[in-house]
């Protein structure tokens, strides 16, 4: 399905006006605000709501109050010698942020920016109508195949949560929060009761191919969903394409632009759930591009989906399922970007032990990247090991399990306590 335009780009967006905005802002400000301006379409709903807002906050200042509030970040600017270089303001590049970081000034020029960016943001909030907060959910599967340890899984984990006992199957789960029951909806659908039904408002991440066939295409929400698997062409060959970029700073900008805007459609190498979705892709070639080992490992590139999907979209659910990965490889194909398949002539061997380990450590971090933003307070996450049936809950505030925690529960009584958490 197609990305539909948010409310903010039908009603709001100006592109030349907040240009002429954007001049009137000092240099090194401006070049990531170009750069989400020109790349507008790409931008998800929330990104493209949050740069309509700073705008509407720049905007409340007037033009001597502007000039008050940035005039301390010109002069820093004139000290550091800013106009001498070659620094662009049309896009962030790997040059322009050697050039900040080798400045004397690099740490006042930090604190500058900071306080500019608070003052705006707070003048766009004091303008900006109440938002009202609806439940959120981050549901992490460890599946059945991965033999995490019962005495460790949950040790980790925020002392807030609550270790919940399951009977029966416990791979039900997944299915019922993507699929439903008679009588009672997914959570795809619950959720799109009370937020929107846009693509970007669920995320099913995989490191298989298990989550993206649960969800049927007469579902009332689209949703954006990412394999791991399914990527593996693609991936193949855009290793490849990175491995040309030069060891020097301008000619890797220039690659890296190059990376961003090939279509890639005439190799045929993107899954059928993404081709039609060009958000979808540049989200998958700034993911790569960011590595973080999402390029050689599943569970990798599941956990930094998912920190990547909330930073940049804050959907209502997601639904990320982690995997196996191979036993690794000689160095240098872990170290930089490489296929594992082609440095090396040993045969893959699932590593399920490690796989177990990297899958327990990296759905926390999951976590953790969830407690990085506002919405932490009213967002459930519920992390189920099918190897154990057991499952770790944090709730937000005001919310509990209704039941007691030694005992053990079917996967249908935990699907119909979740959807109530959406509908309270």
């Amino acid at each position: 399905m197609n990305d539909s335009p948010s409310i903010a780009q039908k009603e709001t967006f100006s592109p030349d006006a907040y240009r002429r905005l954007v001049e009137r802002l000092p240099v090194t400000m401006r070049p990531s605000l170009n750069q989400q301006l020109s790349q507008w379409e790409l931008l998800f709903p929330f990104e493209q709501n949050r740069l309509v807002t700073f705008m509407n906050g720049i905007e409340t200042f007037s033009p001597s109050g502007l000039d008050e509030l940035t005039a301390p970040l010109w002069a820093l600017e004139t000290k550091m010698g800013v106009k001498r270089w070659p620094f662009s303001e049309t896009r962030d590049t790997i040059e322009n942020a050697s050039q900040l970081a080798r400045s004397a000034y690099y740490a006042e020029w930090r604190r500058e920016m900071q306080r500019v960016f608070e003052a705006v943001n707070a003048a766009a909030r004091d303008s900006a109508p109440v938002e009202t907060k609806s439940t959120r959910l981050v549901l992490l599967i460890l599946p059945g195949y991965l033999p995490v340890d019962l005495q460790s899984v949950w040790k980790q984990w925020d002392p807030r949560g609550q270790v919940i006992k399951m009977s029966g199957n416990s791979e039900r789960l997944c299915e019922l929060a993507i699929q439903g029951q008679p009588g009672m909806d997914g959570i795809a659908t619950l959720a799109a009761r009370q937020g929107s039904r846009e693509s970007s408002d669920l995320w099913l991440i995989d490191a298989d191919t298990k989550l993206g066939g649960m969800l049927s295409p007469l579902a009332p929400i689209s949703a954006s969903s990412l394999s791991f698997a399914n990527l593996k062409p693609f991936r193949d060959k855009f290793v490849a394409e990175v491995n040309t970029i030069p060891k020097d700073i301008q000619g890797a900008d220039e690659v890296l632009v190059k990376l961003r805007h090939e279509s890639w459609d005439g190799w045929g190498l993107w899954p059928a759930e993404i081709v039609n979705q060009p958000r979808l892709r540049s989200f998958i070639i700034d993911l790569y591009l960011s590595g973080n080992g999402s390029f050689n490992f599943s569970s990798a590139f599941v956990e930094w989906s998912a920190s990547e999907a909330l930073r940049r979209a804050r959907p209502r659910t997601i639904v990320a399922r982690f995997g196996m990965r191979s036993k690794p490889k000689p160095f240098t194909s872990i170290a930089i970007f490489e296929n594992q398949q082609k440095v090396s002539t040993l045969p893959d061997v699932d590593d399920p032990e490690n796989s177990a380990i990297d899958a327990v450590i990296l759905a926390r971090y999951a976590w953790l990247a969830v407690c990085r933003y506002p919405e932490q307070d009213h967002t459930l996450c519920l992390c189920v090991s099918e190897h154990l049936d057991s499952a770790y809950a944090v709730l937000p505030a005001g919310k509990s399990l209704g039941w007691s925690p030694d005992r053990p529960v079917a996967p249908e009584e935990l699907y119909s306590w979740l959807g109530a958490q959406f509908l309270s």
